[in-house]
């Protein structure tokens, strides 16, 4: 195969740039296709000169020139489509979070998806698109400001994603998204700017604002202002596993052995605990994506997800068939409450009325609208709260049982049992 050498390839390079090529990267690819062309031909047996006016005829009427021209509108046709879609992606992505934020804050459905869109289309959508704009814009030498902010939106744009859905990983992605923007974006932009600002100052106590609100979200993001509540919650979550009702009715149950009613309450009262317990167990086993084992010793403010509002939701108003849907909670507490409520005689009963304190005929108002208690106390509510509330309902059921047990120990019958002698 034949080869140019490097005299005759400068001698091809002179041309191109003479006949008005001056963008290095076509005038790179317009090189390279004409000296394969040309090696080609005078494969074909044709000399340097004859091979080379050959190849520059293909070129036709207009020349290099023409080729140019074409390249040049066909360039700026792409980037003005490019801009177009940057604007669709920076304006959809806009609408979306604004959007998914009203709907989370209004607990509507929808938000989730909308804020999840919302970000991937900002992150690898609007921000890249950007990005490559500015690097074709800008000089050289202002290239690292243009990449310092495009990381530090993204990984604070991922970052702030992650946090409103109670994903791993946000606190580290905001962090270092926050690192990126105050300590090289915001700096070297400022400086750039107060090199060429007429009013200085101004400029100076800009950019310190600017730094001041950086480290001001920096320093909420590590600030865990829930601790305290926390602490409470795990502490009455303690409390109720451990809850001196149970130790008491154990002894009761000795000193009414011989009381068939007694066995009766001790079975619908562990039935309608233990219901509640395996929803709390599977709700938790679900958020955490851990074992049975380990949540059944998990405290409550070591929950990684303590505080996702989707997933108590979807477990408990999703599958109506399912043995963990909200109606399993109402079933059981309506099953514990009959079985007590049956031990008491026809002139106690009304006055007991219920033994529980969860009344599940009351409507509640909440943000306008009447709903039951169900909905109430367990749609959309953090996974922390939920937990608690059933942790509280399970107290109920351990102190309504030691109540009843109290009554039937008071009775005649049971103070002085036959002696089956």
């Amino acid at each position: 195969m034949s080869e140019l050498s490097e005299q005759q390839v400068a001698l091809i390079s002179a041309y191109i740039k003479q006949h008005g090529i001056a963008q290095d990267e076509l005038h790179d690819d317009l090189l390279d296709h004409v000296c394969t062309s040309i090696e080609r031909l005078m494969d074909d047996g044709k000399n340097f000169e004859d091979a080379f006016e050959q190849t520059i005829k293909l070129f036709g009427p207009g020349g290099l020139k023409q080729v140019q021209q074409q390249t040049f509108e066909l360039l700026t046709e792409m980037n003005e489509t490019m801009k177009k879609v940057t604007f669709l992606f920076g304006l959809t992505s806009t609408f979306l979070l604004l959007a998914g934020t009203i709907f989370k804050l209004q607990h509507w459905f929808g938000a989730g998806l909308m804020i999840v869109v919302g970000a991937g289309l900002l992150a690898a959508g609007y921000l890249p698109m950007v990005l490559y704009h500015k690097l074709k814009e800008s000089p050289s030498n202002e290239r690292l400001v243009h990449v310092a902010g495009y990381l530090g939106m993204s990984l604070a744009t991922v970052g702030a994603l992650f946090k409103i859905m109670h994903w791993p990983g946000a606190g580290v992605m905001l962090i270092a998204g926050l690192a990126f923007l105050g300590f090289i974006y915001v700096p070297i932009y400022y400086f750039k700017k107060y090199q060429t600002s007429v009013n200085k100052p101004i400029t100076l106590t800009t950019s310190l604002v600017a730094l001041t609100c950086l480290v001001v979200v920096f320093a909420l993001v590590n600030v865990n202002s829930s601790v305290k509540f926390d602490q409470g919650l795990a502490f009455a979550e303690q409390q109720s596993m451990t809850d001196s009702y149970t130790d008491r009715s154990t002894k009761m149950y000795v000193a009414l052995e011989d009381v068939s009613a007694a066995s009766d309450i001790k079975s619908v009262s562990q039935s309608g605990w233990q219901q509640l317990e395996e929803i709390k167990i599977h709700l938790i086993t679900t958020a955490e994506g851990i074992s049975r084992a380990e949540a059944q010793t998990m405290p409550l403010a070591h929950m990684g997800k303590k505080y996702n509002y989707d997933i108590p939701t979807h477990i408990l108003f999703g599958d109506e068939g399912s043995e963990f849907n909200i109606g399993a909670i109402g079933e059981a507490l309506r099953k514990v409450d009959d079985g007590l409520q049956g031990v008491y005689s026809e002139e106690v009963r009304p006055l007991v009325n219920s033994s529980l304190t969860a009344d599940l005929s009351i409507m509640f108002d909440h943000n306008g609208q009447s709903v039951d208690w169900e909905t109430f106390h367990f749609y959309q509510r953090p996974l922390i709260g939920v937990i608690g509330h059933i942790s509280k309902l399970q107290i109920d059921i351990r102190q309504a049982e030691y109540q009843v047990l109290m009554y039937l120990l008071s009775q005649p019958a049971a103070s002085d049992p036959p002696s089956g002698g």
